[in-house]
């Protein structure tokens, strides 16, 4: 069983919004903040050679996209410019904040927007070094192996489509992690951004 967390209204669907609600269970569910506007809306195999990196928080050097994060950002730029937009560029610091959040959710067993440790999403993506920003979001999936199959799964969810095609956003950080003692396996963790 696969799941997801996107901006919907769905059956089992729950909005998340900075300060408005908190997150309780949901099939699908989401979360897209844009600091300062009142109108939040709400929001491959286990690669072996790969080894997990241990963040304490603060530092995007040593995040590397493997090949299934490369691919997908190939599919979500592709989609975006068949949609009018503009493609997004792979960021350094929302990489390193998507990449935490995907193997704390893995390692740590959960699937929420909210770390284990209670850190907000935006609290994540501040920690890593992604501060000044206009607009920041996140989707966050679990049981997927590939980009095509995490990327279906968000283009069919209102929520994640949304994130996925704003014009709000122009960078993008892109975390999957697998863990075999995990209810769900795969988790992939998506930042948006734009400063």
């Amino acid at each position: 069983m696969a799941r997801m967390h996107s901006a919907s209204r769905l059956p089992e669907a729950l909005q998340i919004g900075l300060g408005r609600r908190g997150l309780l269970a949901a099939l699908l569910a989401g979360w897209l903040g844009s600091r300062g506007l009142a109108d939040l809306e709400a929001k491959k195999k286990k690669r072996k050679h790969r080894k997990q990196k241990k963040h304490k928080g603060g530092s995007s050097g040593s995040y590397s996209p493997d090949s299934e994060e490369r691919a997908f950002l190939d599919l979500i730029n592709d989609y975006r410019r068949s949609k009018g937009e503009g493609a997004l560029t792979l960021n350094n610091n929302l990489g390193a904040a998507a990449d935490f959040h995907s193997r704390d959710m893995a390692k740590k067993n959960y699937f929420k927007h909210t770390l284990k440790n209670g850190d907000s999403a935006e609290q994540n993506i501040r920690r890593f070094g992604y501060t000044n920003y206009v607009a920041v979001g996140e989707n966050i999936a679990a049981g997927y192996e590939t980009a095509n199959d995490v990327m279906k799964a968000w283009k069919s969810s209102p929520g994640h489509d949304r994130n996925m095609r704003s014009s709000r956003f122009t960078e993008i950080g892109i975390g999957r992690a697998h863990s075999k003692g995990s209810k769900y396996g795969w988790y992939w963790t998506t930042t948006f951004g734009d400063r």
